[in-house]
């Protein structure tokens, strides 16, 4: 199938009805859901469970929507896996939690369905990668024959958008997930290293849930919007084009489409053929303003102009005491090891890299990220 297609339906709402007629159109779109499968394949399904929570906080794939596709594939002889890994540690006790609170642990009653608990994960060469060229893979992804990659429609603190590309961060185990941050601190690095884990997984079937999206301080504490979209390409990249112009963001400000776009992954939207229903951006989205600047790194410098450059100019999460519960989730998952749990959690700003880990991965949305004045003058 021609990896510029991407398929478009419009859809209201998470009902059954609206749902099947939405993906009728995108299968239809894309020849049948027959030229993905075949009888006695292994299918992971790989959703967006970033945290436990439940579907109308829209921070992860809508359930029915993955119930549906099920379905779908159960009209085939097929073993089929639910999976994920989050941030924090990669284990059973907190895969079963994220399962419950989503949704998603319902699903495994269906035939054929199974939910992943297998933690194991092993490293994998890829020579091809621009940036990196091997990843520590979780193993129960290398176990399919076909990927049907599911992602949401998020903003992000650091990449400014969350689509299908930065999806597939899930297929690193939950603390390793750490180490990538540490080694590339820095936006664009940061992306660059996603376009080659989407290349080296490359899903064969990539649909995002639109219908509800959030924008404004994604992925997990922003505002609930309603899209109205459901989307689907044998392509991470174009979808992303489509999930941007959605948003009516600029592709040269979203790091993974803009290295996407700088490699050659991708031609960009204009090379993009939507079919289906009409794909009409949305009015007055409400975007992150991170970019590579606000991240870059800046330890090299002497410590006393790091510390005011810190200060004046990049933006720094701030905790809410009036939300915090003191869990410690975010000082257990910083990779800077940058956050001490005293009375409330106190982030060391010399040592921050403004992954804003600690924000994504609140379930209490008690992590703000606070742009000084001085740096809303100059990154604006």
């Amino acid at each position: 199938m021609n990896k510029n297609i991407v398929a478009v339906s419009k859809c209201e709402d998470y009902t059954k009805e609206k749902i099947n007629k939405s993906l009728d159109l995108i299968f239809k779109k894309m020849g049948g859901i027959e030229k993905f499968i075949n009888n006695g394949d292994t299918v992971v399904i790989k959703p967006n469970m970033l945290l436990g929570k439940t579907p109308d906080k829209v921070v992860t794939t809508h359930p029915v929507l993955i119930k549906e596709v099920i379905n779908r594939l159960n009209k085939f002889d097929c073993r089929i896996i639910i999976g994920d890994s989050p941030g924090g540690p990669f284990n059973e006790i907190r895969l079963k939690n994220a399962y419950k609170k989503t949704g998603f642990y319902e699903l495994a009653e269906l035939e054929n369905v199974e939910l992943n608990y297998n933690t194991e994960s092993t490293k994998v060469s890829f020579e091809d990668g621009f940036l990196v060229k091997s990843f520590e893979i979780v193993d129960f992804i290398k176990e399919a024959d076909l990927v049907i990659n599911m992602s949401k429609l998020k903003t992000h603190s650091f990449m400014r958008y969350t689509g299908s590309v930065k999806n597939l961060f899930g297929a690193i185990p939950g603390m390793i997930k750490a180490e990538y941050h540490l080694r590339m601190p820095e936006a664009n690095n940061f992306a660059l290293m996603l376009v080659d884990l989407a290349r080296l997984i490359s899903p064969q079937l990539n649909i995002m849930d639109a219908v509800y999206g959030m924008e404004g301080a994604g992925p997990s504490a922003g505002d609930k919007r309603n899209f109205g979209y459901l989307m689907a390409s044998t392509s991470p990249f174009n979808l992303d084009l489509a999930g941007t112009y959605l948003f009516n963001m600029k592709h040269e400000d979203v790091p993974t489409v803009n290295q996407a776009l700088q490699q050659g992954v991708t031609g960009g939207f204009a090379e993009v053929n939507t079919v289906g229903d009409k794909l009409i951006p949305a009015k007055n989205t409400k975007v992150p303003k991170i970019n590579e600047s606000d991240t870059r790194n800046i330890n090299n410098l002497p410590p006393f102009i790091a510390k005011i450059i810190s200060k004046l100019l990049k933006p720094r999460p701030v905790f809410n005491t009036d939300e915090c519960v003191k869990c410690g989730d975010c000082a257990a998952n910083c990779p800077a090891d940058a956050i001490e749990l005293n009375d409330y959690p106190e982030v060391d700003l010399n040592e921050c890299i403004r992954c804003f880990c600690c924000q994504e991965l609140c379930s209490y949305e008690a992590v703000n990220i606070k742009k000084p004045f001085l740096g809303k003058i100059f990154f604006n």
